[in-house]
């Protein structure tokens, strides 16, 4: 073997030492990365689990399956509903944005409106007692003509009955007789003012017939007071002192204006006083004897507003107030008697009638209605599902009043105005809703 130079040599240990320290070098830089990318590695396990823990702590589990948290998910958990206060909600998701449509899901706008506490009642209608008038003679006699028949409108003053009456007869020859006699009493009174005057007359006999012409006065005003009595006006009694009439015709006249709601005067029939011969009605108002539950009688008091609806009425109310409230509970049907004055000016209601009443007991306060359709019961608890996406509805829990129509219902809590509510489809989202019921839901994933 030949031998190196000692350059040659010196270069090559030279180039070893500097290889050798390049190597040196790369291996504790590798080291040091492979070290790094440790330490990287196990920081980030630590957020993803500062993260996890985050999740756990600081806000609600979500439902992996639905998207929606974990305690609102309606699908994994339906039996939370019976627990919702009104505002209280569950979130249903439906599979796919396209699977509301294809169910023919529909939902309206909930509207503005007012609602107030109120207390049901049966009610019955009966005629106005303050406006009705059994109408029967004054004087007994013959009735002579019936100049009017049941459902008449008449006016104040109208004649409908005419009477043959020797009372009435007697009455007004009587009071020709006073007029008479005050005329000739009066013509008696003045001579003897004259001759007193000339000295001629006495001053007894001047009083005499000072007296007798008072008293003639007198038994004239009487007579006068009894065709009053009778029922003729002061405009008929002096045409018959004009006419010095003593027939015995009595005209028996309608007291105000109204419609005749009952007859029993028949011609030829004998008419005594006290006997009704119609009935008479003004139609413009009506009662409601209202029957209320014995349990709400502290609620009810003099001036509350009353609204009544009838099956023969379809979409009226008859609106009033109750005028009067019984002191004692009916001992047979256990109920409250009341009274109240509702308006029947378009002439619908009719003495007979039977509905149902509401009695407002409290101030109006601020609602929204909904159709009927839209209410859904579940444990006999009011809901409705609310639109919140293409997918996704609000099972929301309300609190509701009936309306008198029945074709809408005013909910007090839980909705707000202009929401979008189910009205047709809502047994599919309820079957959404419900399906859970026959498996496990998200819970159970975990």
């Amino acid at each position: 073997m030949m031998k190196q130079p000692p350059e040659l040599a010196k270069a090559r240990d030279g180039a070893c030492k500097i290889v050798g320290t390049v190597v040196l070098s790369l291996l504790l830089l590798g080291c040091g990365e492979s070290h790094s990318g440790s330490e990287l590695k196990k920081g980030r396990e630590d957020e993803k689990d500062s993260k996890a823990q985050l999740t756990d702590t600081g806000s609600a589990p979500i439902c992996r399956e639905h998207r929606v948290p974990e305690a609102e998910c309606g699908i994994c958990q339906p039996q939370r509903a019976a627990s919702l206060k009104p505002g209280g909600e569950l979130k249903v998701r439906f599979e796919s944005t396209r699977a509301g449509t294809k169910a023919g899901i529909q939902t309206v706008q909930a509207r503005e409106a007012t609602v107030q506490a109120s207390v049901r009642a049966f009610c019955e209608v009966s005629y106005d007692e303050n406006a009705l008038a059994r109408i029967t003679p004054l004087a007994a006699g013959i009735i002579r003509k019936v100049l009017v028949d049941v459902g008449a409108d008449v006016k104040a003053g109208d004649v409908l009955v005419e009477l043959h009456s020797t009372e009435v007869a007697s009455a007004k020859a009587a009071f020709v007789s006073a007029v008479v006699d005050v005329e000739l009493k009066e013509l008696a009174r003045r001579r003897e003012q004259r001759l007193a005057k000339k000295r001629i007359s006495s001053d007894k006999e001047l009083q005499e017939a000072d007296a007798a012409f008072k008293i003639a006065e007198l038994t004239l005003g009487t007579a006068k007071q009894r065709l009053l009595n009778f029922g003729f006006t002061g405009e008929e009694v002096a045409a018959i002192e004009k006419a010095r009439d003593t027939s015995a015709v009595l005209f028996v006249r309608a007291p105000f204006d109204g419609t005749l709601v009952e007859r029993h005067a028949v011609a030829g029939e004998e008419a005594r006083p006290g006997q009704r011969l119609f009935s008479l009605a003004d139609l413009g108002s009506m009662w409601l004897s209202l029957s209320i539950p014995a349990d709400q009688v502290g609620l009810i008091r003099k001036g509350l507003a009353v609204e009544a609806t009838f099956r023969g009425l379809s979409g009226e109310v008859a609106r009033g107030r109750i005028t009067w409230v019984n002191t004692s509970i009916d001992e047979r049907s256990r109920m409250l008697r009341a009274r109240a004055v509702v308006s029947n000016a378009d002439r619908k209601l009719s003495a007979g009638m039977f509905g149902d009443a509401r009695v407002f007991v409290a101030d109006a306060q601020a609602a929204v209605d909904v159709p009927k359709e839209a209410i859904q019961r579940f444990e006999n608890k009011p809901y409705v599902f609310v639109k919140l996406e293409d997918d996704l509805y609000s099972l929301r829990r309300v609190a509701t009043v009936e309306r008198p129509s029945k074709s809408t219902v005013a909910v007090i809590a839980g909705l707000r105005a202009h929401e979008p509510v189910v009205v047709v489809g809502g047994f599919t989202v309820m079957s959404e809703f419900l399906k859970s019921r026959l498996g496990a839901g998200c819970v159970d994933d975990k």
